[in-house]
This record gives C-alpha cells, sequence and structure tokens, in this order.
C-alpha cells in the first residue's frame, strides 16, 4: 500500500470533507496529572521499540566506541565560545561536520553561514543574524500523490536543543575560539573566582584539528558513575566549561540522533528536523525559534512558514506551561546642552520609584495568575572628565506571567512610567521634554517570550513522548508538572504547535548553569542512550515511520500545521 493511501485511511490527508480527520489520534486530558494515550500512539510506540532498525541503533549507542565517540563531540563542541547572538563559530564546524563526518549531503543542510534560513519570514531578529545549525532528514510524504504542503513547505517534525551559552558574555578574538575545560577533584571546593577557575592547571587537551587528545587527563575525566557519591569516593572530577550542561550535552546527543538517522537510513513519513538552534540564553531573544517558527515579535505572532506539525525541545524536564516575559533596556540621556539642569540618574531614580509603586495583577486580584517584574539591572556611564555629568544611565526591566493577558496589563502599568520619570526630571528644572536641554530616553532593546498556559489537554507531543519514556523505560514521572518554565518551546506553544521537551544528557553531578564556573561530571551512559531512543521513538510517532518490515506508522498529525498569522 502506498503512503498516500496509508495517510488517507489513518487521517493523514489534512482538512476538508475527505480529510478522515477523525482517525488522527486525538489530544486527550490530563486527568490527575496523567495525560490520557491515545490507542495509536500506544500502539505505534510499541512497534517502534520493536523495528530492528531502532534495535540496532539502541545496540550501536551501546557499543564503547559509541559511548567515547559521544564523550568527545560533547568536549570538541562545547570548548568553541558561543554567546547567544554570536553563534557562527558554533554553527559553521556543526555545518562542517555534517557533511564530511555525519553522512549528509550539502543540501540537507538547511540553514546557511550567512544565518539564513530558506523559506522564513523572519531573517533577522533584533538587527543580527540567526545562527541556527539545521539538518533535514527527508520522509516519504512528500513524494505520495497528493501529498499536501503550505506555501511549498510539507509537513516536518521539529527536534532543537540550543548551542548558545550565558558565558562568555562577549565573542573572543579569532584567534582564541575555544574556551579551556578545566579538571577539578570533586572532592575540592566549587571555585569562587575566574582567577581561582584560571589558576587550575589541569585540563582537557586538544590538537590542530580541534580532536581531543586521549591522555591521562582524558582518561580521568572520560570515567562515568552512577552516583554522585561514587564519583566523590572514586576519585572523580568536576569538568568547568560554560555550556556543559547548558545546553551542549543535550544537543550534542541530538547531533548523535541525527547521525543514527543517516548511518542506519531511517526514513519517517513527514520530514525530521533536527536543529542546534540560536539565541536561547541571555538576550537573546529567542531568535533562533523565532526565525523557524516566523515568529513576529512586534504582532506577537508566528507564522510557521516551514510547516511544522509538532515540536520537541531538548532542554526541559517535561514542562507544558511557559513563563512568558517583556524585557525592556531604556536609556536615560543627559541633555546635549550641559548645564545644571535635570540629571539622567536622577530621570531614571524617578523611574524605579513609580514602577515600585505598581501593583501586580495577582497583588490586585485573588483570580489572577502570578504576574512579577524586577527593575533586574541599572548603571551610568562615568562621568565626563572634569565635571560631574553622567552622559547616560541604562535601565532593564523584566515582566513574567503565564499568561499574555496578565502580562499585557503589567506592561501597562510599567511601560508608560519610563516616560513620566523623563518628564518628572524635566518639570524639575522647567525644561520641555524633547529639547536640548532637557534629559532624553531611548529603547536601547526590547525583548519578548511568548506565555502560553496549557490546561488539561493532551497534545499528539505531550502523548508521544509520555509514552515514549515508558515504552522506553526512562524518565517516567508520576504525573505532568504542575510549574511553568521559559524554554524555545515558548514559540511553538503559544503559536499553537503541540510541543513536549525532556533532556537527553546524563550528568552524575553538575553545577553553576549560566556561571563562568558551569561544570558537569559524566553520568552512566546506558542512560544517555535510553534518552536518546526515547527522542527516537517519539519523533517517529509523531513524524510517522517506514518500519523495517515494510509497513508503515501514519503521521499522528495532520500535515499542515498550525500558526497564528498567514505568511504573505
Amino acid at each position: 500500500m502506498s503512503t498516500a493511501l496509508l495517510l488517507s485511511a489513518c487521517g493523514g490527508g489534512g482538512s476538508g470533507d475527505n480529510a478522515g480527520e477523525n482517525t488522527l489520534p486525538k489530544s486527550t486530558n490530563i486527568v490527575d496529572g496523567v495525560p490520557a494515550i491515545d490507542p495509536a500512539i500506544a500502539s505505534a510506540a510499541q512497534k517502534l521499540v520493536a523495528d530492528k532498525n531502532i534495535q540496532a541503533i539502541v545496540a550501536d549507542l551501546k557499543t564503547p566506541a559509541s559511548e567515547k565517540a559521544r564523550f568527545n563531540q560533547h568536549m570538541e563542541l562545547v570548548r568553541i565560545a558561543s554567546p547567544s547572538r554570536y553563534e557562527h563559530r558554533m554553527a559553521a564546524e556543526v555545518h562542517r561536520r555534517m557533511v564530511a563526518e555525519w553522512g549528509f549531503a550539502a543540501s540537507e543542510v538547511k540553514t546557511r553561514a550567512d544565518g539564513n534560513l530558506p523559506g522564513s519570514d523572519v531573517q533577522i531578529v533584533d538587527g543580527l543574524p540567526v545562527y541556527n545549525a539545521c539538518v533535514e532528514i527527508k520522509g516519504s510524504y512528500s513524494s505520495s500523490p497528493g501529498a499536501k504542503a503550505y506555501n511549498g513547505q510539507y509537513p516536518k517534525v521539529l527536534i532543537e536543543s540550543h548551542i548558545d551559552v550565558v558565558n562568555p558574555e562577549v565573542l573572543p578574538p579569532a584567534s582564541k575560539p575555544y574556551l579551556p575545560i578545566k579538571l577539578q577533584p570533586m572532592t575540592e571546593a566549587v571555585v569562587n573566582t575566574p582567577e581561582e577557575l584560571a589558576a587550575i592547571s589541569s585540563e582537557l587537551a586538544f590538537d590542530d584539528r580541534g580532536r581531543i587528545v586521549q591522555d591521562a587527563n582524558y582518561a580521568l575525566a572520560s570515567r562515568w558513575f552512577a552516583t554522585e557519591a561514587a564519583a566523590k569516593q572514586g576519585g572523580a572530577v568536576r569538568m568547568y566549561v560554560p555550556g556543559y550542561s547548558d545546553a551542549m550535552g543535550n544537543t550534542s546527543s541530538l547531533f548523535t540522533l541525527a547521525q543514527m538517522f543517516k548511518k542506519y537510513q531511517l526514513k519517517p513519513v513527514y520530514d525530521v528536523w533536527i536543529c542546534g538552534t540560536a539565541g536561547e540564553e541571555g538576550k537573546g531573544n529567542l531568535a533562533g525559534m523565532k526565525q523557524l517558527y516566523g515568529f513576529d515579535q512586534d504582532k506577537g505572532t508566528g507564522s510557521n512558514p516551514l510547516n511544522i506539525v509538532a515540536n520537541f525541545g531538548s532542554e526541559g524536564g517535561g514542562a507544558i506551561n511557559f513563563t512568558g516575559s517583556y524585557r525592556f533596556e531604556m536609556k536615560f540621556k543627559a541633555p546635549a546642552i550641559p548645564g545644571n539642569g535635570p540629571s539622567a540618574v536622577e530621570a531614571m531614580a524617578a523611574t524605579i520609584a513609580r514602577i515600585a509603586d505598581l501593583k501586580t495583577p495577582s497583588e490586585l486580584r485573588t483570580d489572577a495568575v502570578k504576574t512579577t517584574y524586577t527593575v533586574g539591572q541599572s548603571s551610568c556611564e562615568a562621568p565626563v572628565a572634569g565635571s560631574n555629568v553622567i552622559p547616560s544611565c541604562t535601565l532593564l526591566v523584566d515582566m513574567r506571567s503565564e499568561r499574555t493577558d496578565t502580562l499585557n496589563e503589567i506592561r501597562a502599568g510599567i511601560e508608560p512610567t519610563f516616560k513620566a520619570g523623563v518628564a518628572a526630571e524635566n518639570a524639575r528644572y522647567a525644561k520641555v521634554d524633547g529639547a536640548g536641554d532637557a534629559v532624553g530616553l531611548e529603547q536601547v532593546w526590547y525583548g519578548l517570550r511568548p506565555a502560553f498556559v496549557n490546561g488539561n489537554t493532551a497534545n499528539i507531543a505531550l502523548q508521544a513522548g509520555w509514552q515514549a519514556a515508558k515504552s522506553v523505560g526512562v524518565d517516567e514521572v508520576a504525573k505532568v508538572p504542575t510549574g511553568s518554565s521559559s524554554l524555545n518551546d515558548n514559540v511553538p506553544a503559544n503559536t499553537g504547535v503541540p510541543t513536549y521537551n525532556w533532556s537527553l544528557a546524563s550528568n552524575v553531578a553538575s553545577g553553576g548553569t549560566h556561571a563562568f564556573w558551569e561544570w558537569g561530571t559524566k553520568g552512566d551512559p546506558a542512560r544517555e542512550t535510553q534518552r536518546i531512543q526515547r527522542a527516537l521513538t517519539a519523533v517517529l510517532i509523531a513524524s510517522g515511520y517506514n518500519l523495517a518490515d515494510g509497513s508503515v506508522i501514519a503521521p499522528a498529525l495532520d500535515p499542515i500545521g498550525v500558526r497564528t498569522r498567514e505568511v504573505k
């Protein structure tokens, strides 16, 4: 039977009178924290676990050679300095390996060195290119008679994790593109200062090609342990390098998954994209996901131009609610005409005072979802030489909530305070706003992470991820988390695309996430193998899969993805 006929019979033919939508797996209810699983999804998971090709992949991942290759890849990639919005060196190395080492044709690499992603209607975010690194595993659906597409884009399932880090904040010079990976016995205290970290003499070595050197330090660092106590007793070391856990451990495992797709010639039905994404950390503003989903932050909508039908994030723990945020960086500027008049410092102080008097929706109403704000950072330039004039002061304000309406409510209260603080300071000296002898205001940066509250609906991605954990026997939990996270997943979830997340790496201990002293110690590689298998199972449930025995698991989703704005 052709793939097209199978899709028609199983409801994958799209919308309309003849779509057969009622036979697609359905979103279900979450009852007492537990999602109901559609029988078709449970059946698909069972078939995938039994598939000979997938069993061969799992056996491959369990070998000592694969374990070593995964560790080496993680270490070789994580040392590439990749601050948020300046990920081009990391993306370039990933692109190189995709073609030169992982078996992909150049045409299967969907992102470009200049940051362009063909097919997206968002290429620049905050005035900067977006350095995603994406590869495509082509499915069988697009070559089927009657295959449906959105503006020429066939359905695809996305699985991603980010390639950017918080530290270093500034891209090092091209002559020093790598960060050291320092090694410290776990029995010693975690470092407190950059100077203490730099003073550690033991570190991993790499050759001129960027390949890890398998010396005595390598032998020490590459050992794994089942528990943190065993690690300390067994002489384990901390490996200090920004991004060790957040998120290169997960992202490198995704790249291993991509290699397995290619090595074993797995054939999904819908296309599968595996992406290392840009701009998740700090002021990255979720740039990578905004490009992938055509998310216009000024409009607050996603066009989903690539026709993604399901999204799986790989830097989370099963969260289904996503805290949104508005972030404003505002600059208060001293008068262009010097004099004993308004002050940038006082204008900023007047603004902060007004913000402090505001109450959030959750403070005003007991039925409002928790909403918070912070004046996260305030700083001023040094005075002009020979005077007491401070040229400018900068204020960073962050507002957070799980709901867009409460976010908008607190924004409506805070945003006017910026101009009000300036106006109040100018009024003290009878100066006219906008005049040369008045304090000025400039918006330096605006950030948006869209909010999403899932409710009690078990979308198809959630069901696939939940069932895959059960079928593989890893990371099973009693209930879906009720809290919220702030992740790449904010963008697809807000756009309406079924979304779920997990972690892939295996660390026995870690610490210092987002700090200069981020570290980790290797955990059981068998757990990493199970997590990769779980991800593979869930993705193929969603995308559909051509089994080794010649039968087909139909996709779990309609071929036309969801969006909140049409591509023009």
